[in-house]
């Protein structure tokens, strides 16, 4: 199995400050009145003023150490920055790669310097072989056979077979491959799914920014959940739908929760109505 660290399990790094202006606020006018006890702050006082600068500029401060921390933490790092801590590792970034693949990449690749075939050296190969690979499946069902499940997006089948293809020519290179696996590569397609579903809007809420904050908020979900063995639940749906502005939904399908198998993955064909029924 992979021993690759899963980044979305890890507990939140204590270094990472919980930030409140009330509160620097607050321990600025204690400090005040602890230096100055005989003095009475008015609403009308100057140094009321110079409190509230003071402290909106230590938030941002604050602000900007929680953010340089991120900043080199690969569950958190982005743009540039990761790709400086991809650089630790010897890993570039692939052309058109985003951020989360190009994050999920950076430790399986500690797995490819093995030569003992490790599903984690399975799967950072079969990423590398081509950016269309969206999520990689590594299993055996016997002895020195090798079956790669690689999850693509819908397109036609010599698109996918020109992916199959870089994924054989990747791994069966005689520095890659151990000498007794036989590799067996197989493309997946998700199975589609409709998301259909009425949402009722609060009085004066507008309908275009609901609606795209709906289609931002599901374009998330599917590329959190549209994974080789990854559940989509029907809860989830539901609370992706539910924005600002949005009085109820009724999830007309799914009607449960769509469990695939280890190498399936479910995507969503989205189909929202905005009745005008109160």
């Amino acid at each position: 199995m992979s021993t690759a660290i899963e980044l979305a399990k890890l507990p939140p790094p204590q270094v990472i400050e919980a930030l409140s202006y009330d509160e620097i606020y607050k321990q600025m006018e204690q400090a005040l009145l602890e230096k100055l006890p005989d003095h009475a702050l008015l609403a009308s006082d100057p140094a009321i003023k110079l409190i509230e600068v003071a402290s909106y500029r230590e938030l941002l401060l604050r602000q900007r150490i929680n953010d340089a921390a991120k900043s080199v933490m690969l569950a958190f790092s982005q743009g540039s920055d990761l790709d400086n801590l991809g650089a630790l590792f010897g890993i570039g970034r692939a052309e058109n790669e985003g951020d989360e693949r190009y994050r999920q990449r950076i430790p399986l690749s500690l797995e490819s310097y093995s030569m003992a075939g490790t599903k984690g050296a399975y799967e950072y190969h079969t990423f590398s072989a081509n950016d269309k690979i969206r999520d990689v499946y590594v299993d055996s069902d016997s002895p020195g056979y090798v079956n790669i499940y690689a999850l693509i997006d819908t397109m036609t089948q010599s698109q996918a077979n020109e992916i199959k293809a870089d994924i054989d020519n990747r791994l069966n290179d005689e520095d890659i491959r151990p000498i007794t696996d036989k590799v067996v590569t197989l493309w997946v397609m998700p199975t589609i799914e409709t998301l259909s579903a009425q949402i009722y809007l609060n009085i004066g809420a507008n309908k275009q920014q609901v609606e795209l904050a709906i289609m931002q908020a599901l374009d998330a979900f599917i590329a959190q959940h549209c994974k080789l063995g990854s559940e989509i639940p029907h809860s989830g749906i539901i609370d992706a739908l539910h924005q600002p502005g949005v009085r109820k939904v009724k999830l007309l399908t799914p009607t449960e929760d769509l469990q695939p198998a280890v190498n399936q993955a479910y995507s969503l064909n989205i189909n929202l109505q905005f009745p005008d029924e109160a």
